[in-house]
């Protein structure tokens, strides 16, 4: 990678604490990104600005976990066939012996991506959340990661929601979906927590009536979180309510986009 220092508004080079403005420590500047075949590339700064992009074939573009969020301005883009961006979230990892619950699945990191295309075979943006890990407690999946694309294109650019069609040229894929998890073995535990209610008929009242599951699930020596493994797990499906899908959002320009056009809170 050859480095070298382009334009940038005046206004995105203040280093002050207006929200309006990006700090100078929270962005890179490159003349030119060149990844080669099947090269990959961990990108480590929320905010990078860049004359060229140039991804060849199976080349990947992988977004640091540490990030909350990640802008990418190209001025002009040439990228090869099945080329990856990837902020997809980290897998919980499996439980132990000593640590018998899954790790939580990590969320995704929302993209914003102006690209200013001349050529381009085949891309992938992978936006999904991770998967949880097994456990006694399973870990609950990542949320997926919002995606807003902004593109300016000298050819036609069809999007697909998966990579099935990987040989057709000028395509962009992306999943932006929640990771996955063991929904049966949370189930299992949620139906039996102590707090969990059952309504069942009452053949000498003829009505129906709500009796607390007893608890049937021990819990186990190892459990280095102290709390009952089946409350623990009915919070857990709480938390995993909120964690969505991301969503896609693109817009053709008729025009060139421009560093000026970037816009980052």
């Amino acid at each position: 990678m050859s480095v070298k220092a382009q334009y940038i508004p005046k206004e995105k080079r203040k280093d002050t604490a207006s929200t309006k403005t990006v700090k100078r420590k929270l962005f890179n500047k490159f003349h030119t990104i060149k990844l080669k075949k099947r090269r990959q590339l961990t990108i480590i700064k929320p905010i990078v600005y860049c004359d060229t992009l140039i991804m060849e074939d199976e080349s990947i573009i992988k977004i640091s976990p540490n990030l909350s969020s990640f802008t990418l301005y190209a001025g002009y883009v040439k990228i090869g066939k099945n080329c990856l961006i990837s902020s997809k979230g980290m897998n919980g990892q499996d439980g132990t012996h000593t640590h018998i619950n899954g790790q939580w699945g990590k969320n995704a990191i929302p993209l914003k991506l102006y690209l200013n295309i001349y050529a381009l075979g085949n891309l992938s943006i992978d936006a999904r959340g991770g998967n949880g890990g097994q456990g006694f407690v399973p870990g609950i999946y990542g949320a997926g990661g919002d995606v807003n694309l902004q593109y300016y294109s000298s050819t036609a650019v069809t999007f697909r929601k998966s990579r099935k069609s990987r040989k057709s040229k000028g395509t962009i894929s992306v999943r932006t979906k929640s990771g996955s998890m063991n929904y049966g073995r949370l189930n299992e535990l949620v139906a039996n927590s102590p707090t969990a209610r059952n309504k069942i008929y009452d053949p000498q009242t003829k009505q129906l009536k709500v009796q607390m599951h007893s608890s049937t699930i021990q819990g186990h020596p190892f459990n280095r979180d102290r709390r009952n493994p089946q409350i623990l797990a009915t919070q857990s499906d709480t938390e995993r309510q909120l964690r969505k899908d991301g969503k896609f959002k693109f817009k053709r320009k008729q025009e060139i986009i421009q560093p000026s056009d970037v816009k980052v809170k």
